[in-house]
């Protein structure tokens, strides 16, 4: 898990490019984050404080129905997400702006993000149940994957195959900045939603929180992916790039 000098992540150059990219295109960002996460936030409000024993009336069956839906759409949403912040990052190194939300829509390969949403959620978790530090470790090496599906084109254990590749020898560095990003912000998120109650103040405090963080995350998971590609000279050419997020401008 070591690695030599010159071929070192760069936490401070990973958090400069996330900076960057933000404020370049901070609305865009937030506001594809609140629209996509609109339906989690919801679910947060209309289920916050609700207990089920039992189905004795139709309010206890819709509380059911909620959860799952609700999974299955967030799981959606973050494969979404994960392709907006690939496309922002790239855009933001060409000096170009974003393509068209059509263009954006048609070149994810949502089907492989949810999967692979699916995978790394189940997968974390066991592993954080498991005394917490096996889903650190389990994050640092396969939290980069959903950029590798899309810059890669690689399939879902393709993408996680190369992730361990490409971490190792920065597992560290990858710790301290993609790993520390999402435990921070989603800790974050949570302590600003924990003293409010009710569907409508719930909703609205969830959703901007996540709406400001959000961002960070998916910013940094495909900042890291691109420069440990670089660092072993492998990233893919800016063309590519920009194809890969739906933009074929000359």
């Amino acid at each position: 898990m070591s690695s030599s000098p010159k071929q070192s992540l760069s936490v401070r150059a990973v958090a400069r490019d996330v900076a960057s990219a933000y404020r370049a295109h901070w609305f865009f960002l937030v506001t594809a984050a609140v629209v996509v996460l609109l339906p989690q936030s919801l679910a947060d409000g209309l289920l916050d404080g609700l207990n089920v024993e039992g189905i004795h009336s139709a309010r206890d069956v819709a509380v059911l129905v909620a959860a799952p839906l609700t999974i299955i759409v967030n799981l959606f949403g973050q494969a979404f997400y994960a392709g907006l912040a690939a496309a922002a990052v790239i855009e933001w190194r060409a000096k170009r702006p974003l393509p068209g939300i059509v263009a954006l829509l048609r070149s994810l390969p949502l089907g492989r993000l949810v999967l692979l949403d699916i995978v790394l959620t189940v997968g974390t978790a066991i592993g954080l149940v498991l005394l917490v530090i096996p889903g650190l470790i389990f994050m640092a090496f396969f939290s980069i994957s959903p950029a590798l599906v899309k810059f890669e084109h690689q399939g879902v254990w393709g993408s996680m195959r190369r992730s361990r590749e490409l971490v190792r020898g920065n597992f560290w560095r990858v710790m301290a900045t993609v790993v520390a990003t999402i435990v921070v912000t989603e800790i974050a998120a949570s302590l600003i939603s924990a003293p409010f109650h009710g569907t409508a103040i719930v909703t609205v405090v969830d959703l901007a929180a996540d709406g400001l963080l959000q961002p960070i995350e998916g910013l940094v998971i495909v900042v890291v992916a691109l420069a440990l590609l670089e660092l072993r000279g492998e990233a893919p050419e800016a063309g590519e790039l920009a194809r890969a997020v739906g933009d074929v401008r000359d």
